[in-house]
């Protein structure tokens, strides 16, 4: 039986959604190419119909979450252009710092991945960073294109970092606390 490209095309979504969400929960050494076949729904030879191995699949997933990131950032401007870093920082630091590791940010959640990963992985990795913060950056309305391009490396890292933090905690008003600082953060950064 023959497939189509659309169909080869939401075959290959399908893997890279369940990669991306079993990389997210258990790190790139923690699951293997049948666990992430599963995780997609699959069969193993489905899975590398698509991919060449575990680490091609790994480096699709990180940056399909760098891709998913800027198109998620973009569209908050494009909704509400004066109070979009807000409402970013808000959801950043409510549900993707409570939500399950399958459904977490890939900025948070496989940048410490994708540093132990090949130059390769790095440099596409890197790409896709770079074109998020320029998607922060040109919506900042203070400074130079590269102050505000400082101002979006410090944001998307302490909202990055301030999710580690919080999930790394055990009470949950700890986790409150840290939100909110966070927020204010990069709130008082973008003035």
């Amino acid at each position: 039986m023959r497939y189509s490209a659309d169909q080869k095309r939401e075959s290959c979504l399908k893997i890279l959604k369940g990669a991306g969400r079993g990389f997210r929960a258990q790190g790139f050494a923690g699951i293997g190419v049948d666990g992430l076949a599963k995780e997609a729904g699959v069969t193993s030879g489905a899975f590398y119909t698509h991919f060449a191995s575990k680490a091609d699949a790994f480096r699709s997933a990180a940056t399909t979450g760098l891709i998913e990131l800027r198109e998620a950032v973009r569209d908050l401007q494009e909704k509400d252009p004066m109070h979009w870093l807000r409402k970013f920082a808000e959801f950043y630091m409510g549900f993707k710092r409570t939500c399950v590791l399958e459904e977490s940010c890939a900025l948070q959640t496989l940048t410490g991945e994708v540093a132990r990963t090949d130059d390769k992985t790095k440099a596409a990795y890197e790409a896709e960073l770079l074109l998020l913060v320029d998607a922060v950056a040109t919506h900042l309305s203070k400074g130079t294109l590269h102050a505000r391009r400082q101002t979006a490396w410090a944001i998307l890292t302490l909202l990055s970092g301030g999710v580690t933090l919080s999930r790394a905690t055990y009470r949950p008003e700890t986790g409150q606390q840290i939100a909110k600082a966070i927020i204010d953060a990069v709130i008082e950064l973008a003035k």
